[in-house]
């Protein structure tokens, strides 16, 4: 099986990357893992100035800038570490952010980072570009409060919704969320279906039958779309109701951790992902773990 041996929390300078960190000591202290942490944000932005002496008072005030936000992150990373006993290096990103992040994903086998918060600059940029090219799972913690595990950590995979379809990304998604779904309490694998589909063509047994030989003990359900009613009403398509209909479901089973594929087109990721990834990555409530 796939193991986890070194998580990147990515942090930006939002308070949420305090939940990130946590998240991300927890999981490597579950896991026996190695974390550490990156600032990747947009540097400092200098605008055209009448003269070179503003300039150059500019770029230092920008550069002055760069260092308070990065000085801040590392006691942030630092504050963390001691809350949990551990170490975790922490670096920032110079320059292009999600060149950066890319470069410290190459050597990592989850990343951890914020939810992408619209009009937030390079986190909104990162989500899209990190899935679409990391090669690595990524974990998205929400920007909301997550109720505490036993230890005081944000909780996170003891109650897995997997959302499953018949797809590359899905099959990547599950495979490398194993470790955690081994580690599970309860995992249901999940399939949204429309009326008209035959049960006799029901993959879901094959699947747990799979999941139980990487020793995961997987529960499938079926839904079936009820037209006219609920969040899979009349006019139902597999795009953003579908990532609502996944959302409820984790609300009304308690679910801690959605693992699903992360759709996009390999041109043009930063405009053209999926539309049950965008309502994902918009509206998600709990800690969703995806993979392209």
């Amino acid at each position: 099986m796939h193991t986890i041996r070194q998580i990147l929390a990515v942090m930006n300078d939002r308070p949420i990357s305090d939940s990130v960190l946590s998240l991300a000591i927890a999981l490597a202290r579950r896991h026996q893992a190695a974390a550490s942490a990156l600032l990747a944000i947009e540097p400092a932005v200098n605008s055209a100035y009448m003269t070179p002496e503003v300039a150059a008072v500019a770029v230092q005030y920008a550069e002055q800038c760069d260092r308070d936000r990065q000085h801040e992150a590392a006691e942030r990373a630092g504050q963390a570490a001691a809350r949990w006993d551990t170490e975790l290096p922490f670096a920032a990103t110079e320059g292009d952010p999600l060149l950066g992040a890319l470069a410290a994903a190459r050597c990592c086998d989850l990343l951890v980072l914020p939810q992408p918060v619209p009009g937030d600059g390079a986190p909104t940029r990162l989500a899209p570009g990190l899935l679409m090219r990391a090669g690595v799972p990524l974990l998205f913690v929400p920007d909301v409060p997550l109720p505490p595990a036993a230890d005081g950590s944000p909780r996170c995979g003891q109650r897995v919704l997997v959302a499953w379809s018949p797809s590359r990304e899905t099959t990547r998604a599950i495979h490398d969320a194993l470790p955690l779904l081994a580690a599970a309490q309860q995992v249901e694998l999940l399939q949204l279906v429309a009326p008209e589909d035959d049960p006799a063509d029901d993959p879901l047994p094959a699947v747990c039958a799979h999941l139980a030989r990487h020793g995961v003990n997987a529960r499938p359900r079926r839904l079936v779309q009820q037209r006219g009613v609920g969040p899979m009403g009349q006019g139902w398509t597999p795009d953003v109701p579908v990532g609502e209909a996944l959302l409820s479901h984790a609300a009304d089973t308690d679910a801690d951790l959605i693992v699903m594929g992360g759709y996009g087109h390999a041109r043009a990721w930063e405009m053209l992902l999926g539309g049950v990834t965008r309502t994902l990555l918009r509206s998600m409530t709990v800690p969703v773990l995806m993979s392209h």
